[in-house]
């Protein structure tokens, strides 16, 4: 016996079976398939900058300013490390990490004027220097000339008339401890010269008193420069303790006003030496690289005094 489907009811049969193949299909499709993340949304402070030297090195960083003679970077292993430069005409290009591009060189990139090239103080190698603060290889040299007396070691001096006596002549050493603080060593040396005419109508003599004063300071100090270090003008103040020394000797020409043949000649001498302090402010100025001139005035050896530095 035979069973027949109305119809109605075979069309109905059909689109079931469709449906479920459809269904079947998608299900395995979707066993096969692997979801992949969107990517996530780069955040502000990543990435770094690249820049390309004329010579083919790159350097990588976060670069701080272009200036007209230099450039400045962060290492980007170091976000809170110190700021290290560039002489911009060594750089050819720079590439910013969103992805524009700044050619330096051939557009406004010349080599340095001389006076332009940043401070000797502003040193490449940060990271060996902060492991090693004080590096004796990048010690300066300075010579200078004081001038109006601030040592003496004589009493009652200003009973005394001072004559032209050879100015104070200082050498230093002095090496880098931070970016802003060197540390130094000073020898300095002087005569000083007082005269004194005094009459007597007691005895009726005459007494011509001649003092010669030969000063000697050494002294260890530190020195703070205020300005960042690439500044080509640098106030500092200079501050440290030393030892003086003083050696004093007098000539006394007694001569009698009532006998002119008849004169009498004393001489003495001593030595002192002692505790100072040695406490300046002046200012530096950057002729180039390796040779600075200064300026300061305060207590020491002498009150002014100008002088030379020369950098290793």
């Amino acid at each position: 016996m035979k069973y027949f489907l109305p119809p109605k009811y075979k069309s109905f049969l059909f689109v079931f079976l469709l449906a479920i193949s459809f269904v079947t299909e998608k299900a395995y499709a979707q066993e096969d398939t692997t979801r992949i993340q969107a990517p996530q949304p780069v955040k502000h402070n990543a990435g770094f900058d690249v820049i390309v030297k004329m010579n083919g090195d790159i350097v990588y960083g976060l670069v701080k300013e272009v200036a007209p003679y230099y450039i400045s970077y962060q290492r980007t292993d170091i976000p809170d490390g110190p700021v290290y430069t560039i002489p911009r005409y060594e750089v050819y290009v720079i590439s910013y990490r969103n992805q524009v591009k700044d050619y330096i060189n051939g557009r406004a990139a010349q080599p340095v004027p001389q006076g332009q090239i940043p401070p000797r103080r502003h040193y490449e190698n940060e990271q060996k220097r902060s492991a090693n603060p004080i590096s004796f290889d990048n010690g300066k040299i300075t010579v200078g000339l004081g001038f109006l007396r601030s040592f003496s070691k004589l009493k009652n001096k200003s009973d005394y008339s001072t004559s032209a006596s050879f100015p104070t002549l200082t050498f230093g050493y002095e090496v880098p401890f931070n970016s802003n603080v060197q540390l130094g060593i000073l020898l300095g040396f002087g005569t000083h010269n007082f005269s004194d005419q005094k009459f007597s109508t007691y005895d009726s003599t005459n007494n011509d008193i001649r003092i010669k004063e030969n000063i000697f300071g050494l002294y260890v100090y530190g020195r703070y420069y205020f300005l960042d270090p690439t500044s080509q003008l640098q106030p500092y103040i200079l501050l440290g303790p030393g030892i003086t020394s003083s050696n004093l000797h007098s000539e006394n020409k007694i001569s009698f006003t009532n006998d002119n043949t008849q004169t009498i000649l004393v001489k003495s001498g001593t030595r002192s030496t002692g505790i100072g302090i040695i406490a300046r402010a002046g200012l530096e100025y950057y002729l180039n690289k390796e040779f600075q001139v200064y300026f300061d005035a305060g207590v020491g050896l002498s009150a002014i005094k100008v002088g030379i530095s020369y950098a290793l």
